[in-house]
């Protein structure tokens, strides 16, 4: 079977804006950007309070921009500042009791909605799938290296699977 390069871009395109459309709702619904929500996934990952400079580079952004991340997730109530033990210099992030919750959640909706969309695919299709995007993601330059990142994937929507969550 003969399939056009473009169809499948398009596909692509098609993919990508419909499972955004889903994250952004998600999120938005949670008071929560992307980035946000990725804060509280690295943070709930470690499982233990981070300095700030940890944060940044687990996130892969300026030391500045997690100053904003935090400052936001300190007014939600989903982080909170503290001193570091040992470093007067330094300042460790920890999850609230409501940010460990929302980040918890967040992981469980991850996993359900993983297994929602390609738990019925065979282990030989998800393999496909995933050396194709890794593919078009390494020729864009936006890939790290398998199994690298704090949080796995980046933020799961949340499926709709027709029942209240």
């Amino acid at each position: 079977m003969q399939v056009d390069p473009v169809a499948v871009l398009d596909k692509v395109f098609e993919l990508a804006g419909q499972v955004g459309d889903l994250m952004a709702s998600t999120l938005t619904e949670r008071g929560l950007t992307p980035a946000r929500a990725e804060a509280l996934l690295v943070l709930h990952t470690s499982g233990e309070p981070m300095v700030q400079r940890q944060l940044s580079q687990a996130l892969q952004c300026t030391p500045r921009h997690v100053t904003a991340l935090v400052d936001a997730l300190e007014q939600a109530g989903m982080a909170h500042r503290g001193p570091h033990p040992t470093d007067r210099r330094a300042t460790l992030v920890t999850l609230t009791d409501l940010g460990a919750r929302t980040a918890h959640r967040m992981a469980q909706e991850r996993q359900s909605s993983a297994h929602q969309l390609l738990g019925h695919l065979t282990p030989a299709e998800l393999a496909g799938f995933m050396a194709v995007a890794d593919h078009v993601l390494r020729h864009l330059g936006h890939s790290a290296p398998p199994d690298t990142s704090p949080t796995g994937p980046h933020v799961a929507p949340q499926v709709d699977t027709g029942t209240p969550s």
